[in-house]
């Protein structure tokens, strides 16, 4: 019998799910070599899957008396004990496979999770961080650690580390039910959360002149201040893009968003610059490090665009639905208002409105992503108007090419240069209203066109200024 080649071919009979094939091997190589600590060790592991324990741990302790500068079998007799609950043994097996192997990601993991079945919650958090420092991308030990925090009533942190298991493997159930159930909140109690309590909402502007007046106006009466953050630089510090063949060079400035908030003359408005190199985690770095260390706790925060607009009776209908939810995040439904005012794009399930965030259940802001919000909101029946796609020519010429630029260095599909000129600059509702989507390059395009308005259902501040 050629020892090796009969092992591979049991050891590919278990990775191939054959168990009973891959056993039948295992002992034929035992009866000939009873001192094979490889496959005592895959008979072991056979074993466990099998569901027989006792015959699982026997294979694989022989197997680390011939072989006991084993890692992983002294790894795989961690789990065993860990499954027949014997979690102080697997708790010593896991810390003999890092001793021989300190980069053991996997034992660091799954002696998180025993320690933490033991109610040694602060060593389990130890331990997956252990692992996350030798394995980033390890989808399973960000959700432990959400896990963990959750257990220690810190949903920040919680929330921030179910995202990033979801954001490395976006079909992970548990990861995705785990962060459902946190932003639900439930089990966490409001503090402090009612209309007496401080409301704050945040804007984020490196360009927005056409609607920020009408935005902050149609939110002032119902918040207590209004934070608008602008900066001059775009994500990634680009000063331009290829467009066409031709090098564009950004302006200084894209608009006159800032003049345009300090023209308001609102005691009301902070403004302040503040430059993030990253569009990742911006919301969470304002709220974090410049309104919580000098403001007072609010209870809602609320995220917005510089060209969302509420109309008068959805912003009060948007808060006290939020407060009413006790929901952590939530965000609305978003009526995207296309060219000209008088025609809208239907309703895209995943496009995000104004965000609410309840401050009152989290000790910071989790990780925000993007767009300001978390992966899973639920959406609130109120609604806000975006005009987005109802900005100057000269605004969404500058848009378009930004958002060229930003894919160009950082990544991700870059838009189609033509959409600007082709199905924003020579709309027609007649004869060019199809496939409005702006396509990625080499993607096939969305069939997706302008449906008609009706001004009267606009927001009472844009028809008061465009419709005289």
């Amino acid at each position: 019998m050629e020892i090796n080649k009969t092992f591979q071919s049991a050891l590919a009979h278990f990775q191939s799910g054959n168990l009973d094939e891959a056993l039948t091997i295992c002992r034929q190589l035992l009866k000939a070599e009873p001192d094979n600590s490889e496959a005592l060790h895959l008979s072991g592991l056979i074993f466990f899957k099998l569901g027989d324990n006792d015959s699982a741990l026997k294979n694989i302790r022989k197997a680390l008396k011939f072989a006991p500068d084993n890692a992983d079998a002294f790894y795989d007799l961690g789990n065993v004990l860990q499954e027949k609950g014997e979690l102080t043994k697997a708790v010593t097996n896991y810390k003999k496979a890092i001793k021989l192997n300190p980069e053991h990601a996997e034992a660091y993991n799954n002696m998180g999770i025993a320690l933490q079945d033991n109610a040694r919650l602060d060593k389990a958090i130890k331990s997956y961080k252990e692992a996350l420092r030798i394995a980033p991308g390890y989808a399973e030990a960000h959700n432990n650690l959400g896990v963990a925090f959750q257990e220690k009533r810190q949903l920040d942190k919680a929330i921030t580390h179910f995202q990033k298991a979801l954001l490395l493997n976006p079909g992970y159930a548990n990861a995705y039910q785990n962060l459902v159930e946190a932003v639900q909140g439930k089990g966490y109690e409001n503090k402090y959360i009612s209309k007496k309590h401080p409301v704050y909402a945040i804007y984020r502007c490196l360009y927005g002149e056409d609607f920020i007046q009408e935005s902050i106006k149609s939110i002032a009466a119902h918040v207590d201040k209004i934070f608008v953050f602008w900066d001059d630089a775009p994500p990634g510090n680009v000063t331009g893009c290829i467009y066409k063949g031709e090098t564009v060079t950004f302006p200084k400035k894209f608009d006159d968003v800032v003049d345009k908030v300090r023209s308001l003359d609102n005691p009301r408005i902070e403004l302040m610059y503040d430059h993030q190199d990253t569009a990742d985690n911006q919301l969470t770095h304002l709220v974090n490090d410049i309104i919580l260390p000098n403001h007072d706790k609010p209870a809602i925060i609320i995220s917005l665009e510089a060209d969302h607009v509420f109309r008068d009776d959805q912003i009060g209908k948007a808060i006290d639905e939020f407060i009413e939810k006790e929901c952590v995040f939530a965000t609305t439904n978003l009526i995207e208002v296309w060219k000209g005012l008088n025609h809208r794009l239907p309703e895209r399930p995943n496009k995000v409105g104004a965000i609410f965030c309840n401050m009152t259940k989290l000790d910071k802001m989790p990780a925000t992503l993007k767009h300001g919000g978390v992966l899973v909101m639920p959406k609130l029946s109120a609604f806000a108007h975006s005009f987005g796609f109802a900005v100057s020519e000269k605004l969404m010429y500058w848009k378009h090419l930004l958002s060229i630029a930003v894919a160009q260095k950082l990544g991700g599909g870059i838009p189609s240069e033509d959409w600007y000129e082709k199905k924003w600059l020579k709309w027609d509702f007649e004869s060019n209203n199809e496939n409005l989507e702006i396509p990625e390059q080499g993607k096939e395009e969305q069939a997706l066109s302008a449906i008609p308005y009706d001004f009267n259902e606009l927001p009472e501040l844009i028809r008061a200024k465009y419709f005289r």
